[in-house]
């Protein structure tokens, strides 16, 4: 499908200006120490750690992407060659890639029909009904997961839990005994080009997966295991410092482009939530993607009612109509994609499908949300979602 060009693009990243990067430019050039955990990747991690961590347990490893912090937390778990691994079918393709270029197995599951994630009971079904050696929970569209919860998982099951919190960078807590792996890619709320982060409380965990992404080597530079290259380079340790310094402030632009668009969409009678994110009663479903309040979100994920009787796609192409950018997000599920739909899948008792992923892509579309945002922009992308939608066919479906 081609669309039209957008003057309201889906997503522009919000990266630090040449000037405030080149400082740390000018300290490699005095260092001479480009990659392999140089000095501004070490003072990176300590600033992550202070700045969107409130645990002082936790520990980092950074990496040179999201995919590549999953595929050193899922080496470092010991999984034996072949290992299952249970991953929701809604979430993006890296999730699976990872799983399978460490040697593994995705088993793909269905999601929670509320909060589009798979929860510790969707994982504990699945394990009593088909063999699980590991679990992937994936904090979609940046929405965080219960650390606890499925600490509580671990516990009942012995299962290694890897988070896939890539969108989720300042909202995803670590608990006591999962991993979880962030992404900081251009696109991510704090984003630094390229780079990720794997994190845990587990100091022995951490110092494997350091080893696996520097070749596999001890201390002494001999190989003792299995091994790649994910190592952070000094340059992007380098967006990075200047990036955290931003932070607070680009935070408070995120807020701000919430907090508008949740004051165009309390206008719009049968089809928003409203800024507590309690159910529609019109409806009896949430259409936002519901946060703590203490987040920021990353996105701006809308589903639209069973009752429109206009395709997501087509929604999609009359707001390209419009100039305005969307997303069809993890559209298809993982479990619909050519590579994929051989893998083996874990329905819900008395289904055959995987209901909720299938349902989410036809009626899940992602509005644009970036800091380049205005309350005029917004006025004008809620409204013409409105008038697509609120059309007689849509009003008459209501009221049957």
């Amino acid at each position: 499908m081609s669309l039209q060009p957008v003057s309201l693009p889906y997503l522009i990243p919000d990266m630090p200006p040449a000037e405030e990067v080149v400082p740390f430019l000018r300290e490699i050039d005095g260092n001479r120490w480009y990659t392999n955990f140089g000095p501004l990747a070490t003072r990176l991690n300590d600033q992550i750690l202070r700045t969107h961590f409130t645990d002082d347990r936790v520990k980092l490893l950074l990496c040179s992407t999201g995919t590549a912090a999953l595929e050193l937390g899922l080496a470092a778990l010991g999984l034996k060659p072949g290992a299952r691994v249970l991953v929701p079918a809604f979430t993006f393709p890296a999730s699976a890639n990872a799983i399978q270029n460490c040697g593994f197995e995705p088993v793909f599951c269905d999601v929670d029909e509320n909060s589009w994630v798979m929860t510790p009971d969707i994982a504990l079904e699945a394990v009593s009904r088909a063999n699980i050696d590991a679990v992937m929970p994936v904090a979609a569209l940046g929405r965080p997961l219960s650390a606890s919860q499925w600490d509580r998982f671990f516990e009942k099951t012995g299962l290694p839990v890897l988070i896939d919190a890539a969108a989720a960078l300042g909202n995803q807590e670590v608990g006591r005994h999962i991993l979880v792996a962030f992404s900081m890619h251009a696109t991510k709320a704090f984003g630094i080009g390229e780079g990720g982060l794997l994190a845990c409380q587990n100091d022995n965990v951490i110092a494997r997966a350091r080893r696996i992404c520097n070749f596999g080597m001890d201390a002494r530079g001999q190989v003792v295991g299995h091994g790649t290259n994910a190592k952070l380079s000094e340059y992007h340790a380098a967006v990075g410092l200047a990036q955290i310094a931003r932070w607070p402030a680009r935070q408070l632009k995120r807020a701000r482009v919430d907090a508008s668009y949740q004051a165009q969409m309390k206008t719009c009678s049968h089809l928003w939530v409203s800024q507590s994110f309690t159910d529609n009663e019109s409806l009896g479903e949430k259409v936002l993607i519901p946060l703590p309040v203490r987040h920021n979100r990353s996105t701006m994920p809308v589903r639209l009612h069973a009752g429109i009787r206009v395709s997501v796609q087509s929604v999609q192409e009359q707001l390209a109509a419009q100039g305005i950018g969307t997303r069809l997000w993890y559209n298809p599920g993982l479990h619909r994609h050519p590579h994929w739909v051989a893998c083996a899948q874990v329905c819900r008792a008395g289904e055959s499908t995987l209901v909720t992923v299938d349902r989410l892509n036809d009626r899940l579309i992602g509005l644009p949300f970036h800091n380049f945002l205005t309350p005029q922009d917004i006025t004008f992308i809620v409204g013409n979602l409105r008038q697509i939608v609120e059309n007689k066919e849509y009003s008459a479906s209501l009221s049957q």
